[in-house]
């Protein structure tokens, strides 16, 4: 196996998280799946795709066909990790008076923060041996 960092897992990462935080931000909330065609049995068709991009982010970094060691695998998780909260900062609405759970939201975007920077820090220490 080798033992250097492999550059194509992390783009791959990265790309993937890029195009789930795209389907939060473009795809409307009204639309919904008729499992029966009258309206009674509706799933919301974000949710679905959301749920789906989740799998395939979590299913690449577990199979991918770039079998990289422990570390690259490690730092394109904590890639994705960045991303996804960067894009909750941005684009979630803290303020909007309707939203109910922007508190909460909040509270978690901060611990969500503290990972991320404990994540980097260790990356950033001098002391990793691969």
């Amino acid at each position: 196996m080798n033992s250097s960092i492999q550059l194509s897992k992390i783009v791959g990462g990265v790309i993937l998280s890029i195009l789930w935080v795209c389907t939060f931000l473009f795809i409307k909330s009204t639309l919904v799946i008729d499992w029966t065609g009258t309206g009674a049995t509706t799933t919301n068709f974000k949710l679905v795709v959301n749920l789906i991009g989740l799998l395939i982010i979590v299913g690449y970094h577990i199979y991918t066909y770039v079998r990289g060691n422990a570390e690259t695998t490690k730092l394109s998780l904590t890639s994705v990790l960045t991303i996804i909260w960067l894009a909750l900062i941005i684009f979630y609405p803290f303020k909007d008076p309707a939203n109910t759970a922007g508190g909460a939201v909040g509270f978690f975007a901060l611990l969500g923060g503290l990972a991320v920077v404990v994540f980097w820090v260790r990356f950033f220490s001098d002391e990793i041996v691969a």
